[in-house]
């Protein structure tokens, strides 16, 4: 029998802790600033699954990550440039940047808007640390809410809508309107952030609706209140636990 195991593991880095597997088999290690030190007590676990050669998928959770929907402006001439004009962005709406932050930007044509996230270095480093030291095969490295949408996206079958997803006290909410992404944003629930979560919806409904069109509001957990006119889709996709 190979040594490489078929089975991909996943692994979500939280603002204070690691977690790996579900349910009552869950193994969650704690950090201070950055999760070197979890990463490697889940290694020296006899039951971590850290072996030489293993397949993982790596989620950063969206209170770690800052995201971004970038509309690309015209004029733009090759990657340098665009890499700018992402940076700029990052620091007029989160005030982050390198060295302290990773950019990624999602793949896709500059005619159309896309998602980019931002990761504390110090994360990624430590995750790639951890791999070289072990050997390991990632396969998806990402934000909680692009893994989320990655896996449902097939479901999104409305024109006009967002997909909210909701763990752990927190939501993140994108919003798209003929299926071009126009907004994303991820804050923590209870009242005041249901309430401003469903009037932001609402806002960006009534700005972009025409009386013809209703929109589906895509849910993965609870998610906000939807505005009149829409209706509430609830989607069964793999997760963690909150």
């Amino acid at each position: 029998m190979s040594r490489f195991s078929a089975e991909v593991r996943r692994l979500l880095i939280e603002q204070d802790a690691i977690r790996v597997g579900h349910g009552t088999t869950q193994k969650r290690l704690a950090y201070e600033w950055a999760p070197d030190a979890a990463l490697a007590a889940l290694a020296a676990a006899p039951d971590g699954g850290v072996q030489r050669g293993s397949r993982w998928d790596v989620l950063f959770a969206d209170a770690v990550v800052r995201y971004l929907i970038i509309q690309w402006p015209s004029g733009l001439r090759g990657g340098p440039e665009r890499e700018a004009f992402v940076a700029l962005r990052f620091r007029e709406v989160h005030g982050v940047g390198a060295p302290e932050w990773r950019i990624v930007v999602e793949r896709g044509a500059t005619d159309f808007p896309v998602i980019a996230c931002a990761v504390p270095a110090a994360h990624v480093e430590a995750v790639a640390a951890w791999g070289r030291a072990h050997r390991l095969r990632f396969g998806s490295v990402t934000g909680e809410f692009l893994a989320a949408y990655n896996r449902v996206r097939h479901e999104l079958e409305n024109p006009f809508g967002a997909l909210a997803v909701q763990r752990d006290g927190r939501v993140t909410l994108g919003f798209w309107r003929d299926a071009q992404w126009q907004s994303l944003r991820s804050q923590p629930l209870g009242p005041a952030g249901d309430t401003s979560l469903g009037l932001y919806l609402e806002s960006q409904a009534l700005r972009s609706a025409t009386q013809a069109e209703a929109g589906v509001l895509y849910c993965i957990g609870e998610g906000p209140r939807v505005p009149a006119g829409w209706r509430k889709v609830a989607l069964h996709a793999e997760g963690w636990e909150g």
